[in-house]
């Protein structure tokens, strides 16, 4: 059972709103740092607050419920957090047919690329390019739930039409940020609720969500800036980070990116920190038997620079230091790894895992691990490490190493880039004497389990209670909601109040 999960004695801890919601893209099969934290959130909010929290997911894929089976089998998912998605929701909703102002074109064109699975499917129709032309998102009996209509020829140019299980339709958006909302605001239903935003993606359009009795926090995971040194932000994050001030609160890592994004952009008043939770083995164990071999887990792309660890660990066994080392993850780059890990001679020396479900557990077993990525936005992995007691050696970047690694203490610091000092480092940890290596285990454990959950969670209530009161201050207007009537009720409803007003004149029945 994840440490999230356990019963907790002491009190519970107060939120502003009971309904809590975790907004992310979508759940992958191999998911990363940012998918588990905030599943490692879920579960301590519920624990410690008493809390329901639902995480609402927008993708596309529809094996929603295989995901959530899974995520229950391995602890991840427990009683109180509930994983929902757009899709998955509108191929179960019993929602009231309605008048559409504009056709959908119901006919299926020939072809079509189908990903079925026990609860439905998705079939998709594309150009030569990819591009995306026609989605159709069925039910498990065949039937249309969502038809996705991108390339128009008239009218609007995308359309969205949700249907009942008799063909009729039950609403129609121009655009698939509008379904999002309608959405929404059914999961609410008027509620007060806090929504927190972790995934950058779903950021990009729930920056736009705002509703009087909904707050809204942005969880800023990875750095704001470019991957090329050049200082600018990631054009990725550009469109959220020019609108800080669209959010109720904006929660961020560390002071230092804090102090950046002000000296960037300026203070909307809306700035937070809140460090990661970590939980680590109940107790420290006795030192791996072998202080030469490591674990490196993560992303295997091109942001984490892999291929520099390996040319790193190639450098120290060139000392005559045989270093091996267990890589655990997936990505695109693997390929491209196991090749440079051939040319520099490591057979053997390295091993790539493949992604693995608990790759924290492969940390109590090894002596160190690296890092060294082009940048961060908490450095989980070396977090977990510490709290294994295994040591880190990592590049210097925004943000996070330098926040959380005491040099020469609890791990070892290097200069952003730099191999050779890198090598040196880790060649000099594996040449600590037992007692040195004890003393920085103890010490690595003891500061990274600083933040545990109750204080943590405890930092999040506060900062949603100061969201609140700003949300509050700002005085956010109810929506100009979309009648959800058939379009004959709608155009009598008008007529009836242009009548009030004496603007129409009533025909008798002889007249017509």
């Amino acid at each position: 059972m994840p440490a999230s999960s356990r019963p907790d004695a002491a009190p519970p801890i107060a939120l502003a709103n009971r309904r809590q919601l975790i907004a992310t893209w979508g759940i992958p099969d191999r998911y990363g740092g940012m998918t588990a934290s905030l599943l490692h959130r879920a579960r301590s909010i519920v624990r410690l607050t008493g809390a329901t929290v639902d995480i609402v997911t927008f993708d596309t894929r529809p094996d929603v419920a295989s995901i959530r089976s899974r995520l229950i089998e391995w602890g991840e998912l427990v009683d109180g957090v509930r994983l929902r998605n757009v899709y998955e929701d509108l191929r179960h909703a019993r929602r009231r047919p309605m008048a559409v102002p504009i056709a959908p074109e119901l006919a299926s064109p020939p072809g079509g690329d189908v990903t079925a699975c026990r609860d439905g499917s998705l079939v998709l129709w594309t150009d030569d390019a990819g591009t995306i032309l026609r989605a159709e998102h069925r039910r498990a009996d065949g039937t249309l739930a969502v038809l996705d209509e991108r390339e128009r020829a008239d009218g609007p140019r995308r359309l969205l039409t949700a249907f009942d299980r008799h063909g009729r339709a039950t609403g129609q958006w121009r655009t698939a940020k509008r379904m999002y909302f309608a959405w929404l605001d059914t999961i609410l239903d008027g509620d007060a609720a806090t929504l927190v935003v972790d995934s950058k993606t779903a950021a990009r359009a729930l920056q736009h969500y705002r509703r009087p009795s909904v707050t809204t926090i942005h969880r800023v995971h990875g750095s704001h800036l470019a991957g090329d040194g050049s200082g600018q932000l990631s054009s990725v994050r550009r469109d959220v980070f020019e609108h800080l001030d669209r959010w109720d609160a904006v929660a961020l890592f560390t002071e230092r990116q804090r102090s950046d994004v002000v000296r960037m952009l300026g203070d909307p008043g809306n700035l937070e920190v809140v460090p990661n939770a970590i939980t680590g083995p109940e107790s420290l164990g006795p030192l791996p038997p072998d202080p030469l071999h490591g674990v490196i887990a993560c992303r295997l792309d091109r942001a984490k620079r892999v291929d520099q660890s390996l040319r790193v660990i190639a450098a120290v066994r060139a000392k005559g230091i045989p270093v091996t080392v267990d890589i655990a993850g997936e990505g695109s780059q693997r390929t491209a790894l196991e090749a440079e890990a051939r040319r520099l001679g490591l057979e053997g020396a390295v091993r790539f895992l493949g992604y693995t479900p608990h790759a924290r557990r492969l940390l109590t077993g090894a002596a160190w691990t690296l890092l060294t990525s082009r940048s961060e936005g908490t450095p989980l992995a070396i977090l977990q490490a510490m709290a294994a007691g295994c040591i880190p050696i990592s590049y210097d970047v925004p943000y996070g190493p330098a926040d959380v690694i005491q040099h020469g203490r609890t791990g070892w610091l290097v200069p952003d880039g730099d191999i050779a000092g890198a090598a040196r480092l880790l060649a000099l940890q594996c040449r600590l004497d037992e007692g040195s290596r004890a003393a920085m285990r103890r010490a690595a454990r003891e500061s990274a389990l600083r933040n545990t959950d109750r204080v943590v969670v405890a930092r999040w209530a506060e900062i949603e209670r100061a969201a609140v009161a700003r949300h509050r201050e700002r005085g956010i207007p109810a929506p100009a909601s979309p009648d959800r009537r058939p379009l004959t009720a709608r155009v009598a409803g008008r007529a009836k109040r242009l009548l009030t007003a004496g603007v129409l004149v009533p025909l008798r029945r002889s007249a017509l």
